[in-house]
């Protein structure tokens, strides 16, 4: 079953939570998706950071315009002058490590900016804003670096300070559940996620679902993954996810739901690989719909999309067969006996002329099929040259066929009591034409 895969967070995922500003009461920050609670306004009011100076204030603005206009190595060299400075206070060394981390982060530094924000967690008297977001920036990072274990630990951090953690940050938590490996941790985060976000009128994001139908799928909850499929079917209706729901009823052993949807498939013109044709065609026959079946199959060879070769031509023949419509089996048929190095398609071909009652070419494939190795049933073929020779009235080569019969390798209990029961009649039939050619 083709599963599509959830991306791991992009570059760009992390920009959009990464900004800078500068306000004398507050300092640097990032910019993230969360809103501080009203207990944590509070604390900040009470734990009121000291402000930044005014010659600090004044490198930290140059700075800014320097990382504005993107020459980071000119900005570093501002940051120096301020980490160099005698009694920096912690306001100040804050903002000063959040600026170092946000440039390292511009150049794709993340090893550099990650040491920056970790040293900035360390700085005493800091704003509890200012520490959750420096840990959900944090996490993102963590996940850059595939470090998803401190990743997990990171967002778990920021939401003990968070009392309403955002959509995002129940995915982001959901992900690094998957990455771990703890699909049942993964799967709360994720539905969490989905729900804030469909409460606040906005479209759930396809990755959510695709992550979460990941979960399921290794969690081997078919269910419940079907359900997450037709969520993103509704929201996102693109022709893998039809496919996907498929391979799920099949999973599930709902081969007819499965059916249902493949045939709407079908008609939308959605299933375009010879796969997808020949599961519709097996489906088709499972559930008693051969001449379905032969037509997706005739088509599918006619359009090129099936290639002509023994397997999808016996199928072809199968079907046919058992839509009753034994002369449109002969072609493929004979097509794939002439493939084919075993003897078995000449058997089938032998018994599609036994079903026309055309004994001649019947005896004649049937021979053909003998005669080569690989025949499944050799008791049940030589019942069927038995049968040729007797309605064409060769009685003699009849009853040498239904002795083979008996002595064929793999002949069943039910062959050898037929072949006897046939060998017996034909005794009796050959001396009745003895004496009755007697003068």
């Amino acid at each position: 079953m083709y599963l599509t895969r959830f991306a791991a967070p992009a570059r760009t995922l992390l920009a959009l939570t990464l900004g800078l500003g500068i306000a004398l009461g507050g300092g640097l920050h990032s910019e993230t998706a969360w809103s501080a609670s009203d207990k944590t306004k509070k604390e900040e009011k009470k734990n009121k950071a000291p402000l930044i100076s005014q010659k600090v204030y004044k490198l930290l603005t140059e700075a800014q315009e320097l990382v504005n206009q993107k020459k980071y190595d000119q900005a570093l060299v501002v940051l120096e002058k301020i980490k160099k400075r005698r009694r920096l206070n912690s306001t100040e060394k804050a903002q000063l490590w959040n600026f170092y981390a946000y440039i390292y982060f511009s150049r794709e530094q993340y090893r550099k900016a990650i040491q920056a924000y970790e040293t900035l967690l360390k700085q005493p008297q800091l704003q509890p804003g200012m520490k959750a977001g420096t840990l959900y920036t944090l996490s993102q990072l963590y996940f850059l670096e595939e470090d998803y274990k401190t990743a997990l630990d990171r967002i778990l951090q920021w939401m003990a300070l968070t009392e309403t953690p955002s959509p995002e940050s129940y995915a982001l938590l959901g992900q690094a559940y998957y990455k771990l490996k703890r699909y049942k941790d993964a799967v709360p985060a994720l539905r969490k996620a989905i729900t804030l976000r469909k409460q606040s009128g906005r479209t759930v994001k396809e990755s959510w679902y695709l992550l979460m139908r990941a979960s399921y799928y290794e969690l081997k909850d078919y269910r419940n993954m079907a359900k997450v499929i037709k969520e993103l079917l509704t929201l996102y209706p693109k022709p893998q996810y039809f496919r996907d729901l498929a391979s799920v009823y099949s999973q599930m052993g709902k081969t007819r739901k499965q059916l249902a949807l493949m045939e709407v498939m079908y008609e939308k013109g959605l299933l375009k690989k010879a796969s997808q044709l020949r599961n519709l065609a097996s489906l088709y026959l499972i559930h008693e719909v051969p001449y379905k079946a032969a037509k997706v199959l005739d088509k599918g060879i006619a359009e090129g999309v099936l290639e002509k070769n023994r397997k999808n031509l016996e199928l072809l023949a199968q079907a046919w067969v058992q839509a009753r419509e034994d002369r449109k089996a002969i072609g493929p048929l004979t097509e794939a006996a002439r493939l084919s190095d075993t003897g078995e398609a000449w058997i089938r071909l032998g018994q599609a002329y036994v079903n026309l009652d055309e004994w001649d070419k019947a005896i004649e494939a049937l021979q053909a099929g003998l005669g080569k190795k690989g025949v499944k049933r050799p008791g049940s073929a030589w019942i069927l040259l038995g049968m040729g020779y007797y309605n064409l009235k060769n009685l003699e080569q009849a009853k040498r066929a239904f002795a083979r019969a008996i002595d064929a390798p793999r002949s069943t209990k039910q062959n050898r009591k037929s072949a006897r029961q046939w060998i017996k009649y034909l005794d009796t039939e050959i001396e009745r034409e003895r004496t009755l050619a007697q003068p």
